[in-house]
C-alpha cells in the first residue's frame, strides 16, 4: 500500500471518517456481510438503494460504477459502490473497472467537499470473490497524495 492508505484495526461502523464506502449489489439486496451490518444499522441506506435498484429493474446493468451517496448523520455518509451485478456463493461478481470507476467519484466528493474516506479491508473480495491483489492496488493507483484509512476487522 503507498502511504497515502492506511491499514488500521477496528470495526469500519464506528470509524470517524465522513465517508463509510461500501460495495454493492445492482438487486436490491443487502443479504449479507457489510451490507447487512450497514442494513441493520442504517435502514434508510437500505431503503434508498432498493428504491435505486427497482428504479433501474429493466436495465440493472446501467447501475454499474454509480455511486449512491446515503446522508445517515451530520457530517456522515454511506457511499454504495455498485460494482457487482448480481451475487452468489461462487464466482467472482466484482467488476474491477466499475469499482474503480465509484472509488474515483467518492474521492472527487471527498476532495470537493473536504470528507475523509473509511473503506473497508477487502472491499469487493468477500461475497463478491474479487482478487485483494488487484483491489489494493486500484486502492494504491487511486489514492495517491489522498489520505484514506483501510479498516481491518479483527477475529474476536
Amino acid at each position: 500500500m503507498n502511504e497515502s492508505v492506511q491499514v488500521v484495526s477496528g470495526n469500519i461502523l464506528e470509524a470517524p471518517e465522513n465517508i463509510i464506502v461500501q460495495q454493492v449489489n445492482c438487486m436490491g439486496v443487502m443479504g449479507a456481510g457489510l451490507a447487512k451490518q450497514i442494513r441493520a444499522k442504517y435502514p434508510s441506506v437500505y431503503t434508498e438503494y432498493k428504491r435505486n435498484c427497482e428504479q433501474y429493474a429493466d436495465a440493472r446493468g446501467d447501475l454499474l460504477g454509480q455511486v449512491l451517496l446515503c446522508q445517515v448523520g451530520e457530517g456522515k455518509y454511506i457511499a454504495n459502490l455498485f460494482a457487482q451485478l448480481g451475487y452468489g456463493k461462487k464466482g467472482v461478481y466484482t467488476k474491477y473497472d466499475m469499482l474503480q470507476k465509484g472509488l474515483e467519484e467518492v474521492l472527487s466528493l471527498a476532495k470537493k467537499e473536504n470528507l475523509t474516506i473509511a473503506i473497508p479491508y477487502g472491499i469487493g473480495c468477500g461475497l463478491a470473490g474479487g482478487d485483494w491483489g488487484v483491489v489494493s492496488k486500484q486502492l494504491d493507483d487511486i489514492f495517491v497524495g489522498f489520505s484514506v484509512k483501510v479498516y481491518k476487522l479483527e477475529a474476536a
